[in-house]
């Protein structure tokens, strides 16, 4: 990897093509996502790169801007991207923008709802719910029932099927079950189906969850996190099974799980999986993620001293992430996870097709 001083030359080459501008702008956001210093050295180079000609270039501006700006002194710099002629930057911008849970943004997203690209106003919907706000539920409602934005959409809806009124609850339980019924649903929409289902009352969606983390396929690690998340019955008893099998390739899955119910022994049981150097390391990084979701005053005392402990350079960058989210509610906590996978950009690449659509 080039370091940051060549990959900013890069970006500044006038005669350098696209691809490598793009090339140059990821690297240096990743750089800056392992690097405190460098957020401080690279924040107003990014604020400089949200006018950029480039749309993907702007939509990777607004990442390195929202990643570097530790003070929020530019998101309004960045919300103003909501409104960027290229459909790829609005929809990088509502990514980058949906985790600060800021709702004086909420407007602005509302306003995106009527926006004329399908997943703009999908990811505008999602930003809202994830913050409470179910302006954007019938958003989702109709973007459930279309086959390439269905997966997102029911994922999206939780929080008007656990807090709506009893209208919007009744509307996001009659989509979820078409959606679950229908004959070409892959097995992650039942899952996200069955999970909304359950999230009203539904005794069928919790049944199938409980099913699917049991022994269920590629969808069985999503299903074993929901089980945890909305606290299934009988679930606690499969993710411990689950963090207890050495030849499960589940169990950090299972740590979290555990963790998200509750459990007395989910802090210890994360402890002993992340000091274990002979352990693997995802699962270690899982466990660091575990006790941030546990929370309390023990959780934090063992990650404070695991990331003066642990010798692997990674994991440490995971529980050093840990103990800067720590405290804050589980629901925002989730937004964030897995810590220990690449950085999630969104479902297009930053101003990925801007190019044809303006």
């Amino acid at each position: 990897m080039a370091d940051a001083e060549e990959l900013a030359k890069r970006l500044d080459d006038p005669a350098a093509s696209r691809r490598v501008r793009e090339a140059a702008i990821a690297e240096l956001v990743e750089i800056c996502r392992r690097d405190e210093a460098a957020r401080r050295r690279w924040l107003m180079r990014f604020v400089t790169l949200l006018s950029d000609d480039a749309p993907i270039i702007r939509g990777w501006a607004s990442l390195g801007v929202v990643l570097c700006d530790e003070e929020g002194s530019h998101v309004d710099r960045v919300a103003r991207l909501l409104s960027d002629p290229s459909p790829g930057v609005r929809l990088q911008a509502v990514h980058a923008l949906a985790p600060l849970d800021l709702p004086e943004l909420h407007d602005r997203f509302a306003s995106l709802l009527a926006d004329g690209d399908e997943l703009v106003r999908l990811a505008a919907a999602a930003a809202l719910a994830s913050g409470g706000d179910l302006r954007g539920t019938d958003a989702l409602v109709a973007a459930s029932a279309r086959r390439n934005t269905r997966l997102d959409a029911l994922l999206a809806l939780r929080p008007a099927a656990q807090s709506g009124s009893p209208e919007v609850r009744a509307a996001v339980q009659e989509a979820a079950r078409r959606a679950f019924g229908r004959l070409f649903a892959n097995r992650f929409e039942r899952v996200a189906a069955a999970a909304l289902l359950a999230a009203t009352g539904d005794a069928g969606g919790a049944a199938h969850l409980l099913e699917r983390a049991r022994k269920g396929g590629v969808e069985r690690p999503m299903a074993l996190e929901i089980c945890g998340e909305l606290r299934i019955p009988g679930g606690e008893e499969v993710a411990r099974a689950a963090a207890s099998d050495p030849r499960d390739p589940l169990r950090g899955t299972a740590l979290r799980a555990l963790a998200s119910y509750g459990s007395a022994d989910a802090v210890e049981r994360c402890r002993a999986a992340l000091v274990d150097a002979g352990e693997d390391p995802d699962v270690r990084c899982d466990a660091a993620e575990g006790l941030l979701i546990a929370g309390g005053d023990r959780a934090r005392e063992i990650l404070e001293r695991a990331r003066e402990e642990v010798s692997d350079d990674h994991l440490r960058r995971v529980v050093t992430t840990c103990i800067s989210l720590f405290g804050r509610p589980a629901e925002e906590i989730r937004l964030y996870l897995p810590l220990s996978g690449d950085e999630v950009i969104g479902s297009r690449t930053p101003g990925g097709g801007a190019e044809e659509k303006e």
